[in-house]
């Protein structure tokens, strides 16, 4: 069973925020919003982890930023 070291806050699917500590049972959906691993005593089973990871997406080539026309930077008088 898993244990948690402190008192965790956590926010359902409904928007209901619900409060675990070390000597309550946490529920499973409760178990896989809790990412802090600093949080647990004792980790939840392997099996909370087995949804997929997301595919990685493809970085966003940037172009590069124009540049500005040479110019001397001085003005002629004649």
């Amino acid at each position: 069973m898993a244990t948690l070291t402190t008192h965790v806050h956590v926010t359902d699917d409904k928007g209901a925020s619900h409060v675990f500590g070390p000597a309550d049972e946490v529920p499973k959906w409760a178990q896989e919003r809790i990412t802090n691993p600093k949080a647990w005593a004792e980790a939840p089973s392997v099996e909370r982890l087995t949804e997929p990871a997301p595919a990685a997406k493809a970085p966003v080539k940037r172009a590069a930023p124009r540049r500005r026309a040479a110019g001397s930077g001085t003005v002629r008088s004649e």
